[in-house]
Order: structure tokens, then C-alpha cells, then sequence
């Protein structure tokens, strides 16, 4: 007789956060994708700050979730308090993902699954510790507005707790 795997167990995590510059923004799923733009668009550097604010408010109110950019203005300007040299034309054109927005999704994942602490632990790797509560309560935000709108977001693999610690 065969055991029933939990539903967690059922299949393992499709992404390694160790591994993210390996995943490519093609291999995410829409709301993923919104989010990857969302935060590329919002870290990089613009050449018209006006046009930049209306396009993401635009975008935002076209996935039905407008309240939802304020919760991505707070964890950019937490997580990336000094926009990106490069331009967001090329930062968008980039296939692969990098760390930010690979911990970002992962803690969106693990926050519509009710699980902070894993949440918390993918947020130390890209933020620094003063802003933590203030990242993680944008993206509860921002995950609980893609659920709303019907999308879901994929957990990733994380290391466990005692590789992650970080020696002072």
C-alpha cells in the first residue's frame, strides 16, 4: 500500500534561489512575469520619471490590482533605495532573473501560503535588516492583490536555515 504524499510534497519547488541567474523570465508563469517587470521597471534608472510613474500605474490598473503599486513603490525604494544605473529599456530586455527578484517572488509565494518565516528568511538575503518588516508587509500587499486577481505565485527552493546564516 502506497502512502499519500502531503500536497507540499507533491512536487518539489520548480526554482533554486541559489541558482536564479539560471531562470529565465520565460519560465514564469504571467503573474510572475508582472511582478519580475514590475520591479525591474521600478528600480532602474528612467529618463522621464513622469512617464515611468503613468506606465506603471497604467500596468497596475490594467491587472485589476491599482492599489497594489503603492505595496511595490514601498518595497523598492526598502529593498533598492538607489535605482539601478542601468536603464530600464536594457534591464527589461534581460532574460535572466536576478537575486532581488527571485527572493521577491519567493517571499510573495511563501506570504500566500501563510508562511512568514520562510518569508522572512528569502527578505534577509536581499534587504537590509532595518527595512525587513516594511518589505515583507509590501509584498503581503502585493501577493495578497495577485491572489485577488486570481494568480498565484511559485514557491522556490531555499536553502535550509543553518546555510543561510550569515557570520558577523
Amino acid at each position: 500500500m502506497q502512502r499519500q504524499l502531503e500536497p507540499e510534497q507533491k512536487a518539489a519547488p520548480p526554482f533554486d534561489l541559489t541558482r536564479c541567474g539560471e531562470v529565465s523570465v520565460c519560465d514564469l508563469s504571467a503573474p510572475e512575469q508582472f511582478l519580475v517587470w514590475a520591479i525591474r521597471w521600478r528600480s532602474s534608472a528612467q529618463d522621464d520619471e513622469e512617464f515611468a510613474e503613468d506606465c506603471l500605474r497604467d500596468s497596475f490598473g490594467r491587472a485589476g490590482m491599482p492599489e497594489a503599486q503603492r505595496a511595490l513603490e514601498q518595497f523598492i525604494c526598502t529593498t533598492c533605495p538607489v535605482r539601478l544605473s542601468c536603464s530600464a529599456s536594457r534591464r527589461l530586455g534581460c532574460w535572466r532573473l536576478n537575486g532581488l527578484e527571485a527572493h521577491a517572488l519567493h517571499a510573495v509565494a511563501c506570504l500566500q501560503a501563510g508562511l512568514i518565516g520562510e518569508a522572512w528568511r528569502a527578505l534577509r538575503a536581499v534587504c537590509p535588516e532595518p527595512g525587513l518588516r516594511s518589505a515583507l508587509e509590501a509584498l503581503q500587499e502585493l501577493g495578497a492583490a495577485i491572489a485577488r486577481s486570481g494568480g498565484t505565485i511559485r514557491r522556490w527552493r531555499l536553502a535550509p536555515p543553518e546555510a543561510s546564516l550569515v557570520m558577523h
